[in-house]
């Protein structure tokens, strides 16, 4: 059998997280030349490159993003293991692995996975926020057991992934006091000229506000693109501009910042999708969450009201 080292793969994961060999060198009292050795060793098992060098630093290749995936799942499930032999953790327990398009508002997807940690017999969600087709090659190979997206892409059945629908939220303009006063006329033909805070054109809502925007012949003056929904709405509620939100975060919104409603996009509607390799869903936890998000997703305004 051709064993691995994981003495090597070790010194790899460290040199990973301190971003070079120098400082991983200095974290495990190696020398630079020894550990150098290591990396090369570990290469050749592998038959393939860990790193390739670009304006003279290590950049992981797209064989190493996989092994150093692979390595910090192998060196948590060592530590779990030796705090079972410890009597620290129960053994059996139960992650669930979640990856969740970066995009998408936190709030929202804490709601989400709350039934997974409500009775599903889970005892850790891990979540992952990556773009979209870094999620999906991961819950490919396994290293995750569900995605959270606001599109099935093209790309999910070739990978024998399937996309099923949990909930879907209408779209909201807001913008700062300021902003709000200094539009004229009825929305949504104030909006001509108005600036805006948006997310990028590679995301789902932003084609859909686009073409919203196109059907009513508005040219608006887009100064900013911010793809974390949290950030962009620190934008729009500090002045930079008009400002998409979702209807479920509207008691949210209101809440924590003074700023002011101007409309509904109507015929914008973000949906949301659970992305997981069963047809018919069979893991309890992801079968909890399911059933959660489709009994609406209203229940994120009733949690920040009873949190007044």
């Amino acid at each position: 059998m051709d064993w691995l080292n994981y003495h090597h793969l070790y010194y790899f994961l460290v040199i990973v997280r301190e971003g070079g060999l120098a400082a991983a060198a200095r974290k495990l009292r190696l020398t630079h030349s020894t550990l150098s050795a290591q990396l090369r060793a570990l290469e050749r098992h592998f038959g393939a490159a860990l790193f390739e060098r670009s304006s003279g630093r290590l950049v992981l290749t797209p064989f190493g993003v996989d092994a150093a995936s692979y390595a910090e799942d192998i060196f948590r499930l060592g530590r779990e293991l030796n705090d079972v032999a410890r009597g620290k953790v129960s053994p059996g327990r139960e992650v669930l692995r979640v990856g969740v398009v970066a995009s998408l508002p936190k709030t929202l997807v804490q709601h989400l996975l709350s039934p997974a940690l409500d009775g599903a017999g889970i005892s850790m969600v891990q979540v992952v926020q990556q773009a979209l087709p870094a999620l999906l090659e991961g819950l490919a190979a396994g290293r995750l057991h569900l995605l959270i997206a606001d599109e099935v892409p093209a790309a999910a059945a070739s990978l024998r992934i399937h996309g099923h629908a949990i909930g879907e939220t209408d779209i909201l303009l807001y913008a700062s006091a300021s902003i709000a006063a200094s539009l004229e006329g009825s929305f949504p033909a104030s909006l001509a000229q108005a600036p805006f805070v948006l997310p990028p054109a590679t995301l789902a809502l932003r084609r859909k506000l686009d073409d919203w925007l196109v059907e009513r012949r508005l040219r608006v003056d887009v100064k900013a693109e911010v793809e974390d929904a949290g950030l962009l709405r620190a934008f729009g509620s500090a002045g930079r501009g008009v400002f998409p939100v979702r209807s479920a975060l509207r008691a949210e919104v209101e809440d924590l910042h003074d700023v002011e409603r101007l409309g509904r996009c109507r015929g914008v509607r973000e949906r949301y999708f659970l992305l997981s390799t069963e047809r018919r869903i069979k893991h309890p936890a992801v079968a909890a969450v399911v059933e959660g998000a489709r009994r609406g997703l209203h229940g994120v305004a009733r949690e920040k009201a009873k949190k007044k």
